[in-house]
């Protein structure tokens, strides 16, 4: 058996272990819990084990190490102070490092390898003196017995060598090759009882589906697997718990099957019942790992069934008498003597059902922002240190799911929001109390929904940015007029995004907050969102990133501006109407409507597009909100409303960003998506 396929799950489940590895030491650092040493004492013992079954040997040394000193810290024979929890740092990042260099195929270097695991033994070595013991050493060949119910692994000895990935797969008879996927095995005439089993393996053994195929191995020298539950296809799955009920037929007692069950190691219980007629009945595995690469194809292929389902419709509504059917929702047969009706009745089934692919597909794609959000306290904790401030990290809204290509590339533009609101928001201790202030600055990660939007927001409760001094040098670099003698929030932002943009007073050339701010602000715009910002001096800064819930489909108003059509995203389209020329105002040099007595800026998209003017008696108006404000866009006509699947956009360089996407017409003309 190939263990190298199993790789990719060695490196996921260990990245999660190492996701709580890292929480539990920042809550350790924080509130001294010496609780959370039994967290991190479980999580790098599974580690361990995981990487003896795959072979990985530097991540199973790291692993050991650090086991060997959480077991003296766990026992209280090693406290908890400040070097043992920076050693315990040190030991995670080597450990995370150690899986992705072993999954790679890359060798770590042993001289790195060892200076650490002496680093580790080291912080173990004066209790181990005084106490005159090898602290996780038991007798040799032996298993630590423990109940069904518990926390704790049953591994072998920690001193055992482990067998190597081809020894393990040796282990495994010939018969197992012949196994199907439905979990059948070749017939055997054998006049002998048929015994249902339920075997359980402990809740942290390492690589369950393996264990599984191993007792199942072990089964088959004793007999014949009429039945298993679950099916053994799906013991990779991340959601298979352990759990297996199988009938055997075999003439063994069941003392003899027990232990041969036993001898396949990490089973915590088995249960023998000759003659039982029940089932046991489990739940139904509801969740899967599916290569994101997969979802991606499905994703594309979906977009272009979306886009046939609206030519299809085009389609049919042009045949005679087939538009009185439209939306009719009955979905009833097809009528013999008006083939127009019938067809137009099974496009739009058709429709309807692709629409519920369409949605079930996207809902595959959404994934909880937390996993993202988990890799940044690590992250806040080390630069807070770096720079000697004190920082309290609050995430928000771990729960809200956003689309995983989304989710991918926010990663950055946030890590860079993190570092300037440390760096530059956050003030020192002293200089808090001096403005009286508590000493540890307060830096919030959050994410909200906002319509059909995710706001991801980083706040901070420090100095704020000083707006004079992004002025002055504003003004110096010619970026604003010389008259302006304040910047709002939103002027504020556009000077600060600006490539290159500096001022004297920066020890990095980069003043205030205005570090990278260019490349989120460009990242977020080639996301389809916006990025957003309000600051007060002396209380403190908020970014926010307004992101599209999934870059795939969109709901979307098309408009007509001279000859081409245009897609507006509907999550900012509040209404359409027709334009009235005596709407029209002039305030301080700018067009504006009046609507319901508020009054609204007018844009007119033809002279913004670079068309010319036309007149503008039946055009329309299109009101949007972005970025908290409502405009009223001046239309040639409105087309309708429909899904769009959205596509790359490659803009003329230097061009102006008015685009955030293109996409395929159901007529298969294409279309510009507006950049609102």
């Amino acid at each position: 058996m190939d263990l190298a396929r199993y790789a990719d799950l060695f490196r996921t489940e260990s990245r999660e272990h190492l996701a709580e590895i890292d929480a539990a030491l920042l809550a350790l650092e924080k509130d001294g819990d010496i609780a959370g040493v039994t967290v991190l004492f479980r999580s790098t013992h599974t580690i361990k084990g995981m990487a003896a079954s795959m072979g990985y040997r530097a991540v199973e040394q790291i692993s050991h190490a650090l086991e060997t000193l959480l077991d003296a810290m766990r026992s209280g024979a090693r406290g908890v102070d400040a070097n043992v929890i920076a050693l315990l740092f040190d030991g995670s990042d080597a450990l995370a490092q150690a899986v992705e260099d072993a999954v790679a195929g890359r060798s770590e270097s042993s001289n790195n390898v060892d200076a650490l695991v002496q680093r580790l033994a080291s912080a173990v070595e004066p209790i181990t003196k005084r106490s005159g013991r090898e602290p996780n050493r038991r007798p040799s060949g032996t298993h630590r017995a423990i109940a069904s119910d518990s926390n704790e692994s049953i591994f072998p000895d920690a001193n055992v060598e482990k067998p190597s990935a081809p020894a393990l797969a040796a282990s495994l008879p010939q018969e197992l090759q012949r196994l199907d996927t439905t979990g059948s095995t070749p017939d055997r005439t054998l006049a002998s009882p048929v015994k249902n089993i339920e075997v359980k393996l402990s809740p942290d053994a390492a690589l369950k589906g393996v264990r599984a195929l191993i007792v199942l191995a072990k089964l088959e020298a004793l007999g014949s697997v009429r039945s298993m539950e679950p099916a053994q296809h799906t013991w990779n799955d991340d959601r298979f718990d352990g759990t297996m009920n199988l009938a055997l037929e075999t003439a063994a007692d069941d003392a003899k099957i027990e232990a041969g069950i036993r001898s396949a190691g990490d089973v915590a219980r088995v249960t023998i019942k000759s003659n039982a007629t029940r089932r046991v009945e489990r739940e139904t595995l509801r969740h899967v790992r599916i290569d994101l690469r997969r979802l991606d194809t499905l994703l594309d292929l979906v977009g272009e069934l979306v886009i046939t389902r609206d030519r299809l419709i085009r389609a049919a509504d042009m045949l005679p008498e087939a538009s009185g059917i439209r939306g009719n929702g009955e979905g009833g047969s097809a009528d013999r003597t008006n083939p127009g009706r019938g067809l137009a009745s099974v496009v739009h089934d058709t429709a309807r059902l692709v629409s519920a692919l369409q949605e079930e597909v996207l809902r595959t794609r959404m994934v909880p922002v937390g996993q993202v959000f988990d890799r940044f306290p690590r992250l806040v904790r080390d630069l807070a240190r770096d720079l000697g401030k004190e920082v309290t990290f609050v995430m928000e809204g771990r729960e809200i799911e956003l689309d995983r290509s989304l989710l991918d590339a926010i990663g950055d533009p946030i890590v860079h929001l993190l570092r300037n609101a440390i760096d530059h928001g956050v003030e020192t201790a002293e200089a808090r109390r001096n403005k009286s202030k508590t000493g540890s600055g307060k830096l919030v990660l959050r994410a909200a929904r906002d319509r059909a939007a995710v706001l991801v927001q980083v706040e901070d409760d420090g100095g704020g940015i000083d707006r004079d001094a992004v002025l002055a040098r504003a003004k110096a670099e010619g970026i604003v007029d010389a008259d302006i003698t304040s910047l709002t929030d939103e002027g504020l932002l556009k000077v600060l995004s600006r490539a290159g943009f500096s001022t004297a007073a920066a020890v990095t050339a980069v003043s205030g907050r205005g570090v990278g701010i260019d490349v989120v602000a460009s990242r977020v715009r080639a996301l389809g969102g916006a990025l957003e910002m309000t600051s007060v001096r002396g209380q403190g800064t908020t970014f926010t990133l307004r992101l599209p819930v999934t870059l795939a489909i969109v709901r979307a108003l098309l408009v007509r501006v001279g000859n081409e059509t245009y897609a507006l995203p509907s999550a900012h389209v509040l209404e359409a109407l027709e334009y009235e020329a005596d709407s029209l105002l002039s305030l301080r040099g700018q067009e504006t409507v009046t609507l319901r007595d508020d009054v609204i800026p007018l844009l007119r998209l033809r002279p913004r597009f670079g068309l010319p003017s036309i007149d503008d008696e039946g055009t329309h108006l299109v009101l949007v909100e972005a970025s908290g404000r409502r405009t009223a866009l001046q239309v040639d006509s409105l087309i309708g409303q429909q899904d769009v699947v959205v596509k790359p956009y490659d803009a003329v360089q230097d061009a102006e960003n008015l685009f955030t996407g293109a996409t395929i017409l159901g007529d298969g003309t294409p279309a510009l998506i507006v950049d609102l």
